[in-house]
Formats: C-alpha cells, structure tokens, sequence
C-alpha cells in the first residue's frame, strides 16, 4: 500500500494523519501506535488549557480535528475556535469526523493555513495551541512567532514538542553498528542530526525569542513497547517519520542496507525475549503575551 503524501516526498503530513486517527481509505486497525503517541501530548497540553467564557481560539496544525473537537467540548458556545492546517486534505478530514458530533459546544471554523502564515487577525486570540505542528514546521520559531502575533494583550501560547532523547534506545544501537563497521562520517552526520533535535531549553527560547514572557516547559518520558525491530521500524509512526531521514543519514545503496540489517539484528539480540522498549521524551511548554 502506498501512503499518503502532500508535496512530493514529504511525509510530515502522513504523520500527523496518522497520529490523529485519519483514515485516507486506511483502516484504523492499520494505524498502530500513531493514535497513542499524539494522544500523549494531548493529554499533556489539555492539562494547561483554562477554558474562559467567550475566548477566541486558534490552533495550528489542527490535523484530523481530534484535539478540535475537544476543544470545542471544554470551551463555552459564546467561544469561537478557528483551527488550521496547510493540508487541504486533513481540512476535509476533521470536517467529516465532527458531523454527527453533538457535544461540541463551541463553534468551529476550519481552514487551510501555514504555521507561519496564518489567516488569522493580529492579536485577536486568548489562547493560541498547537499539538506538534508548530514543532514540525520547518522553522518552528517562525511558527511560534506567528502564535504570538495572533493573540490578544494576555493571552496564552500553548505548544508540544517531541524532544532530543526521543527514540534514543534505537539511535544508540544504530550508533554503534556505524561505529563498529567504521562509518565515521555516517557517524558523524547521526551526532549532528540528535545535537539538532530540541531540548527543553531551545523549545523555551522559541517563545522567549516570540516575544512572550512568563514561558515554562514541563517534561514527561514514557516508553513505547514493540516486540520486535521489525515492529518497530515498520509501525506507520516510524515509517511515515523519521525513518527516511535515518536511511538518509545512513547512506545510499548497500551502506544503508547493511546499517538497518545489522541494526535490526541487534535490537532482536538484546531484547530477545522482552519488549524493545524505546523512550520518547515530550514538552508542553507556554508563554503569555505582554498585556
């Protein structure tokens, strides 16, 4: 089965269709452990959201309308949402999953919009959000920037982000057979992509540099269970994700070939018998704009 793609190779939107349960003619059952890695950050980002009487809302990077429509049962009917997303595709979705839908109280508007440049009116929102999208954005401070500038004097930026660490049970091995079969610069070029990845402090700075101010991030790990590599590299978050960039990293032809097979045989060597057990590391973090 071929996935579903937006703008050539770029799997960015897949992922998120993924993550939020869309379907493209997949069914539910194929999506694996998508639902649950988002579902995560939901709960994490849900757990910041103060909903106020009559509040402008705007989300970016609204995906299939999984945290939309939560939104709209936890905001009032004087509330306004307007949620976003530079997919067409996923616009359509999240129209689709919330007909028939009877407990959303705040009204809904959907459009198609890019991170950094969104339809929106300056300073006009009281909470602006974003489950991963922002942090995805190939400049996710530009998308930042642009939450800043659609929320009103006071208001609220709520974001999450995966985090360096993410994943690093398999970056360790995969490491290691580049090491060991002497790969230097394909060594090389894994280190610079993990010193890339955002820590808690450069998804902090992404508000402060926003202008925001009383910016805070809060941390949470917790570990996804596979059975086997072949789980693990083949579940459609890992597929549709970062595996492209890591057979990137790894090299063409029988350089990348070799590095995944040897990879493979080591996580099935040391966890043979139990689950491999792979962390993933994710941040809430907010900011206010100056009132």
């Amino acid at each position: 089965m071929r996935w579903l793609r937006h703008r050539g190779d770029d799997r960015r939107f897949a992922v998120f269709a993924l993550a939020y349960g869309a379907s493209f003619g997949m069914h539910l059952s194929n999506l694996g452990f998508a639902p649950a890695y988002a579902a995560r950050f939901t709960t994490m980002l849900l757990r910041h959201v103060r909903p106020t009487a009559g509040a402008r809302v705007v989300e970016i990077g609204c995906a299939t309308g999984q945290l939309t429509r939560e939104l709209a049962r936890r905001f009032d009917d004087k509330s306004r949402i307007s949620a976003f997303d530079e997919a067409e595709a996923f616009v359509t979705e999240a129209r689709a999953k919330m007909e028939g839908v009877d407990d959303l109280r705040a009204p809904i508007t959907l459009r198609v919009g890019e991170p950094a440049a969104l339809p929106a009116d300056d300073s006009a929102a009281h909470l602006a959000i974003s489950n991963l999208a922002a942090a995805a954005a190939p400049n996710p401070g530009a998308a930042v920037e642009e939450m800043a500038r659609v929320l009103a004097s006071g208001g609220t930026a709520l974001l999450t982000a995966p985090l360096r660490g993410t994943w690093v049970e398999f970056l360790d091995l995969f490491r290691d057979v580049l090491r060991e079969s002497g790969k230097r610069d394909r060594l090389a070029a894994v280190d610079r992509y993990i010193a890339d990845l955002p820590d808690a402090d450069r998804v902090s700075s992404w508000l402060q540099q926003a202008g925001l101010v009383d910016v805070g991030v809060e941390v949470e790990r917790w570990e996804m269970l596979f059975k086997t590599s072949r789980e693990f590299l083949f579940a459609p978050l890992i597929d549709l994700g970062p595996l492209s960039q890591w057979k990137r990293l790894a090299g063409g032809g029988d350089d990348m070939q070799d590095a995944f097979f040897f990879t493979k045989e080591a996580i099935d060597t040391y966890f043979k018998g139990r689950p491999f057990a792979v962390t993933v590391v994710g941040a809430v973090a907010w900011g206010q704009k100056r009132a």
